[in-house]
């Protein structure tokens, strides 16, 4: 298995496989906020961090029988999961390798990547309605042998140009018009 990472980059997440590179909207932190020391509101700090496959939570709900016990468990999970915050479907622990901003104390470490229906996070990476195809692809080119921990580098400017120039609070409609069309 070739060796896994992905970029954050300019609002997309890259995905290089070995094989292949897939491309993927997202997005880091609340719309108008490029601080990335700000709680639950400022992008995840640029550096570099590492995805254990093993850790995926999965609440696809969608892939079982409907009226079956998984199907009605695992919408539940999903289901609540999604009433605390926008997680979308799966989601993966980024753990902290290699912090690149200095004069910053690092309290800010608890990262996800992860889906959802709503731009922005609490500074997760968000893919958006794209987790499916991500974590599909993740799991396609996984090796299920220990050695095939995802890379992920966060740049410096993780976010689409403009974000920082939006609103946190504005309407969800011209956030999204606005993802679209730059």
């Amino acid at each position: 298995m070739a060796f896994r990472y992905m970029v954050l980059k300019n609002g997309w997440l890259i995905f290089n496989y070995g094989t292949g590179i897939a491309n993927f909207r997202a997005s880091t932190g609340r719309p108008g906020v490029s601080d990335p020391s700000i709680e639950n509101m400022g992008p995840i700090p640029p550096g570099w961090y590492i995805i254990y496959p093993s850790e995926i939570s999965d609440v696809d709900y969608r892939k079982y029988k409907e009226g079956t016990f998984q199907y009605e468990r695992i919408k539940r999970d999903y289901t609540m999961r999604n009433w605390v915050g926008d997680w979308g479907y799966y989601r993966v622990k980024l753990h902290p390798q290699k912090l690149m901003y200095p004069n910053r104390d690092g309290h800010r470490l608890e990262f996800f990547l992860h889906g959802g229906k709503n731009l922005g996070s609490a500074g997760c990476i968000d893919v958006g309605n794209q987790d499916v195809e991500l974590f599909s692809l993740i799991e396609k080119t996984n090796t299920n042998d220990g050695t095939d921990n995802i890379l992920v580098i966060v740049t410096e400017h993780p976010n689409k140009e403009g974000w920082e120039n939006l609103k946190s609070d504005s309407f969800l409609e011209n956030l999204q018009t606005w993802w679209e069309n730059i």
